[in-house]
C-alpha cells in the first residue's frame, strides 16, 4: 500500500474511534410525554417532572369555628380598610345591601304565607283560624 492509502486509512480509524461512546457514559432518556400531560401536568410527577418517591401526608387543617370565621373575617377587613378605605366603604355597602335584601325577602315570604292562609280560609267561607283561648268555648262544657 502507499503510503497516502494508509494516511487515509489510519484517518478513518480516528474518525471511527472519536464516533464510539464510552459504556460508562450513557445518558438516561426521558420518555417523551404526551401532549396532554404536557399542558395538564402529571399527577405522579412531582417538581421538575421527577416523581415524588416519598410523598409526606400533610396535616388537614380542621375547619374553622363560626367565631374564628368572623374574627379572620375582621382582621382581613381591617387590612382592607388600611391599604384602601374606599374599597372597605364599597365591601360594606355591599355586605349591608345583602343582608338588607334577605330581610326584606323574608318578610315578603312571611306575607305571603300570612295572605295565602287567610285568603284560604275565606275561600271555604269559614273564619280565619283563630288562636288558642280566642275562639268559642268548647259546646260539650256547660257554663
Amino acid at each position: 500500500m502507499s503510503d497516502e492509502k494508509k494516511k487515509r486509512k489510519a484517518a478513518g480509524n480516528k474518525k471511527k474511534a472519536g464516533n464510539k461512546k464510552k459504556a460508562g457514559n450513557k445518558k438516561k432518556k426521558v420518555a417523551k410525554k404526551s401532549l396532554l400531560t404536557w399542558l395538564f401536568g402529571d399527577k405522579k410527577a412531582g417538581k421538575n417532572g421527577q416523581a415524588d418517591k416519598n410523598p409526606k401526608p400533610k396535616p388537614k387543617a380542621k375547619p374553622l369555628t363560626a367565631l374564628q370565621r368572623s374574627i379572620a373575617e375582621i382582621k382581613q377587613m381591617k387590612k382592607i380598610g388600611d391599604r384602601d378605605p374606599e374599597r372597605l366603604a364599597q365591601l360594606l355597602v355591599a355586605m349591608l345591601g345583602q343582608e338588607r335584601a334577605k330581610e326584606e325577602e323574608a318578610k315578603r315570604k312571611l306575607d305571603e304565607q300570612v295572605w295565602d292562609i287567610i285568603h284560604r280560609a275565606e275561600q271555604k267561607g269559614a273564619e280565619p283560624p283563630l288562636e288558642n283561648g280566642d275562639g268559642p268555648e268548647d259546646p260539650i262544657t256547660p257554663n
